[in-house]
């Protein structure tokens, strides 16, 4: 779905450099989410699920240049 937004707004040469599980020990690092939140989401999840909870995708592409207009 990312890649495919990626083409929707003119984007080529479209590859995935990095794919990086994170986990919930990953996400305790950040300050993105209160310390009882993550207690709770650790409660909520199966423990399979702790070790690779998101992903963080490293992309790279170009922007094609547009061709000058020929003077008529």
């Amino acid at each position: 779905m990312l890649l495919k937004k990626f083409f929707n707004v003119g984007f080529a040469d479209i590859t995935v450099a990095e794919r990086t599980p994170f986990g919930l020990d990953d996400l305790g690092r950040y300050p993105l989410f209160a310390p009882d939140f993550l207690e709770f989401l650790r409660r909520a999840l199966p423990p399979a699920r702790h070790r690779e909870l998101v992903l963080s995708i490293a992309v790279t592409a170009r922007k094609p240049v547009a061709a000058a207009n020929p003077a008529s």
